[in-house]
């Protein structure tokens, strides 16, 4: 009986994950045919300092991925001020990207992620969050910004766009590793440190995006009905 239980919801978590990652490429098509895109260039994307950034990173190695100084400018109109740390996948078609998209939540992928806000003779570390997968539940990271895995999530992609950071010949689903809420403009610099190989995404396209959520979109951890404590 247990094990007809488990199976059970096994099939339905992977049902609902197709199901959410269907719905996500769709909307993402929708928006490439609304309004033509600014197309995307990888030498200018690779010097762009300001948020939104991005960035090639490798998943199929253990060791640190990220490790890049940026300057976070005030949200946009329609952004939240809510600021999303994580990586896109980038594929041909839709149906590759739910295969590459679900392969990724299936790994996991267990990260450290550590944010400092750098000022004039000071560092400090800015406080990070992550969804508990319980719906409008946060908790905050620990000292040491250990998270167990990645999220499916949405960006305001239209500073993306604006920024020349869309490309039109691929399509994207968006992960977040975690997330800095009410942040302040500023000097700040990101490190994130995957903490174990996984050979089968070696040559996968993938980017770190640091990038504000769409007002409306992100769940922030201070509207929750009821918060998550830090550990259970």
């Amino acid at each position: 009986m247990t094990m007809k239980l488990w199976a059970t919801r096994s099939m339905l978590m992977g049902a609902a994950t197709l199901f959410v990652l269907a719905g996500l490429a769709a909307c993402g098509r929708e928006a490439e045919t609304a309004k033509p895109r600014v197309e995307a260039n990888k030498e200018s994307a690779a010097m762009r300092t300001e948020v939104p950034l991005t960035r090639p990173i490798a998943l199929d190695k253990a060791g640190e991925v990220v490790n890049v100084e940026f300057e976070l400018p005030p949200p946009g109109r329609n952004a939240s001020p809510m600021l999303m740390l994580g990586f896109r996948t980038l594929s041909q078609n839709a149906d590759a990207d739910i295969a590459l998209a679900s392969r990724v939540l299936q790994a996991d992928l267990p990260a450290k992620v550590r944010l400092l806000r750098v000022t004039e003779g000071s560092i400090a570390a800015v406080p990070l969050s992550r969804p508990t997968g319980e719906p409008g539940e946060w908790m905050a990271l620990p000292p040491d910004g250990a998270v167990p895995g990645v999220t499916v999530t949405s960006v305001d992609t239209s500073l993306l766009e604006e920024a020349g950071l869309l490309n039109s010949t691929h399509v994207e689903t968006y992960f977040q590793i975690a997330a800095a809420e009410h942040i302040a403009p500023g000097h700040y610099r990101l490190t994130v440190e995957l903490m174990s190989d996984h050979p089968k995404f070696q040559g996968e396209n993938a980017e770190l995006v640091v990038a504000y959520f769409k007002r409306g979109k992100a769940l922030h951890p201070s509207s929750t009905a009821r918060p998550a404590a830090l550990a259970r």
